[in-house]
């Protein structure tokens, strides 16, 4: 006992070398530069403290063969615990050996994720969410951001190639994203996708994406960027926590890049990636000296930099050898190594694990939460029959501190001495010996809830898909159509507005997935260029764009992005609307027509049924626009599918709009009840290579534990370490 102690006290002490990225200057109200001008930046300087001469590098010591507690503690260190069936693949082989078996497999690895169904089929509700808000519509985000936790941990729990989701968790990290705190739910799935398909590939092109990933651009406000007033987030992130490290490059060096970056942002509907050239600038940048016009100018530039490699060096020296800062050759040799290696990631993975310290160190590393409670659901082979049974884990995981897909900060998860800090190491004792006390007792798995629905039995989406087959293509067909906030004072302001979303929309043999208008009136303002009635809309809030002819549109410093603004239906400036094509003047028509079933249903409204002003407004808009199309007020040209209404005040033959899990079958609240697991641990198979379970699950202390005390053994402070 006081041995492991000792070994807890010397990492907390240790650990107290960081690599500088704890204290991320990321602002996310903030950021902005004002600057439009190109800034000069500085040459660095060599740094031949990170050239090593890799011919001199001592290996001989690979040629050892491992032993069964070597086996362990590699398994341990690579993955997440140490399943009996691979520790047997190490034992035995030489560490050379070893070593290339791992990252063979690695470089070899194809992500074959089968991701929720939701992730293709659900159209992104975050253009919407104002609207779902106001009428109460719950679409539920920490569902969706369960069903992608349980899908990434299942993979984690039954991987035949841990080395692969061990790095992966470690580029989670690295590329951080608090999903909380701007809750897109498509945009993180295709974040997770970008993490896990870059994970043993190249890490250059792993930084050329993440500069493209649509959750990195809107969680560092890139999204509100143009090259006039660039906002620097993005930028001084890239350099601090992704490629460089802090101290290797000059404020001119982010501001130049902020302005580069200028352009990359998202459409506000998909939530993907696409870049918007009007926000950019045509002028020459430079980074460290050097010009570039263009991202593979840039990258060339960084690639060459002289301290490029040396602090994902430290990050991987950190998480795979020992919390303390590696000797001068170590660093130097793993620099070295990756550069000559043309920054492969799987090359990295192979010069770390090259390293006498590798081998040599024991006790060095802490356990994270989710190493701690997966490694050992891994280790004794405790798994469920399907994703459902991982949530007891993730709770687990989660109240010790670790919420998977919410890190602290850009920075992410810290390393060592945080995890076992305060009251935390007796709560990770008491978490883990409590959660596997039962494994020896095999039960029935009574687990019936629902992760993943049926999709025959998915009767929404069913009506949905009939609704539109029987819609004509000359008829404008909406899924629904929500309101945002209506002001009490809308009949005397200046200037109002009343923002609406449509959701999935079909019109001409056309599909839209989303469209935010706003429908407004300036009638009461002096201002000798008001439109009187109006609408406007923003670049990128539609998708596809409805908007044909951007000509003599504004930009929106707030929004950074162009806007258009005109008379609608009629009005003394309706130049703007007879620029745009016959297809955009027809639909812009019956987006106003269709309102008319909102005025028909304002009692699933509520701000609206309340607000005669508004409804006054929007009643004689749809007159107008009748007379325009010359339409029977009495027969439709447009239909909706479903309103804004809770189960308990929907009409009978109304449909009430669903956007969360009931829409794709998920029942995130059964899950709160699952508290068991499958168990397939047999001791017979220790036996097998002549171990006991305290020496899998501490190889590295001497202790003497039957297997039937292995709760004493995951009690004890050593198996916090590895």
């Amino acid at each position: 006992m006081i041995k492991v102690l000792f070994y807890l006290f010397i990492i907390i002490q240790s650990s107290t070398y960081s690599i500088n990225y704890v204290f991320a200057k990321t602002t996310f109200k903030g950021g902005i530069i004002t600057s439009s001008k190109s800034l000069s930046t500085t040459k660095p300087k060599i740094r031949k403290d990170l050239i090593f001469d890799l011919n001199k590098f001592e290996d001989s010591h690979l040629d050892k063969i491992i032993t069964k507690k070597e086996a362990i503690r590699l398994e341990k260190r690579i993955g997440f615990g140490a399943p009996v069936d691979r520790i047997k693949l190490h034992i035995g082989k030489s560490r050379r050996e070893a070593i290339n078996d791992i990252v063979l497999n690695l470089s070899k690895y194809k992500d074959n994720t089968i991701w929720p169904r939701w992730t293709n089929e659900a159209i992104p509700t975050s253009f919407m969410q104002r609207g779902i808000k106001a009428h109460r519509i719950n679409c539920d985000d920490q569902s969706f951001l369960l069903s992608l936790k349980t899908t990434w941990l299942e993979k984690l729990v039954s991987s035949k190639t841990p080395q692969y989701e061990r790095l992966a968790i470690f580029w989670l990290n690295h590329f951080s994203v608090n999903f909380n705190m701007y809750k897109q739910k498509h945009s993180f799935y295709t974040h997770l996708k970008i993490i896990r398909n870059n994970t043993n590939k190249n890490f250059v092109s792993f930084l050329k994406n993440i500069i493209r990933d649509p959750a990195m651009i809107v969680y560092l406000n890139n999204e509100k960027s143009f090259a006039r007033n660039p906002n620097e987030n993005l930028a001084r992130e890239f350099f601090e926590l992704f490629s460089l490290g802090e101290g290797n490059y000059t404020e001119n060096d982010i501001k130049n890049f902020a302005k580069h970056l200028s352009g990359n942002s998202i459409n506000h509907i998909t939530e993907q990636y696409k870049l918007y050239q009007y926000k950019q600038s045509a002028e020459t940048y430079t980074a460290f000296g050097k010009k570039y016009k263009n991202d593979e100018e840039f990258f060339k530039i960084l690639t060459n930099h002289p301290s490029f490699g040396e602090y994902i060096a430290l990050k991987f020296y950190k998480e795979y050898v020992d919390l303390k800062k590696p000797n001068t050759q170590d660093l130097s040799f793993l620099v070295s190594y990756f550069r000559k290696h043309d920054y492969q990631i799987s090359e990295m993975l192979r010069g770390v694990l090259m390293l006498k310290s590798f081998w040599n160190n024991k006790l060095s590393l802490v356990k994270s939460p989710l190493e701690l409670f997966y490694g050992t659901a891994r280790t004794l082979n405790v798994s469920g029959k399907d994703v459902k049974s991982h949530y007891n884990l993730i709770e687990l995981m989660e109240t010790s501190g670790q919420k998977l897909f919410n890190p602290p900060n850009i920075a992410g998860w810290s390393v060592g001495k945080d995890w076992l800090s305060g009251q935390k190491l007796n709560s990770r004792i008491k978490h883990i010996s409590s959660a596997f006390q039962n494994i020896f007792n095999k039960e029935e798995n009574i687990m019936d809830a629902k992760l993943f629905g049926d999709e025959e039995s998915d009767k929404y989406n069913n009506d949905l898909k009939a609704f539109f087959d029987k819609s004509s293509k000359e008829q404008f067909v909406v899924e629904t159509i929500l309101l945002g906030y209506i002001p009490d004072d809308f009949e005397t302001r200046n200037s109002v507005g009343l923002k609406t979303f449509f959701y999935n929309v079909q019109f001409m043999g056309k599909k839209w997935k989303g469209i935010e208008i706003e429908f407004g009136t300036d009638k009461n303002s002096n201002k000798s260029y008001k439109q009187f009635n109006r609408f406007k809309f923003y670049h990128g809030y539609s998708y596809p764009e409805i908007i044909s002819n951007w000509d003599a549109g504004s930009f929106s410093e707030y929004r950074a992005t162009r806007h258009i603004s005109s008379s609608f239906p009629t009005g003394p400036k309706m130049k703007r609307f007879n620029k745009q094509n016959s297809i955009t003047k027809k639909l812009l028509y019956h987006l106003l027509l269709s309102m008319e079933h909102v005025l028909e249903k304002d009692k699933y409204y509520t701000r609206l049924q309340t607000n005669s002003a508004a409804k006054i407004f929007l009643s004689e808009r749809v007159k107008e626009v009748k007379k325009i199309l010359n339409k029977n007020s009495k027969k439709h040209s447009t239909k909706i599918f479903s309103y804004p209404a809770n189960s308990y005040n929907l009409s009978k033959n109304d449909n009430g709009f669903k956007c969360g899990i009931e829409r794709y079958g998920l029942n995130y609240y059964e899950m709160h009840s699952i508290k068991t697991f499958d168990t397939h641990f047999d001791t017979n198979k220790i036996h097998n290579i002549d171990l006991k379970l305290s020496e899998i699950l501490l190889p590295d202390l001497d202790l003497s534990f039957n297997n039937e005390d292995y709760i004493n053994i995951l009690s004890h402070e050593g198996y916090q370490l590895k």
